[in-house]
């Protein structure tokens, strides 16, 4: 093994033992609909609309993206409320490992 695979194996190996890792096979988008529909938002709203002349230029025009998209466009799958809103409002029950029930906030 070389390369971009064998760091992909080891940083898989090294994060499964801290935070559990949930594979989607390449070629399966519609396992996970949220992700891909996000990369779809920010490929056709940023990056395929812009050109960036430098890491910091990039950084930037990313940066106001994501500012924008965060705290000031509403989303109906939040009932119409921005990430940010939601996120300070959201408070849900989260089940550990050993079954009992943590509150979250």
């Amino acid at each position: 093994m070389k390369g971009a695979a064998h760091i992909s194996e080891a940083m898989a190996d090294w994060a499964g033992t801290r935070t559990g890792l949930s594979y989607i096979p390449p070629g399966s988008p519609w396992r996970n609909g949220y992700v891909e529909s996000f990369n779809s938002r920010i490929r056709d709203e940023c990056l395929n609309i812009n050109s960036f002349y430098s890491l910091l230029h990039a950084q930037v025009i990313i940066g106001d993206w994501k500012d924008e998209y965060n705290h000031h466009r509403r989303h109906s799958s939040l009932g119409y409320l921005t990430p940010a809103e939601y996120a300070r409002q959201c408070t849900h029950q989260m089940e550990t490992d050993d079954s009992q029930n943590v509150r979250t906030e």
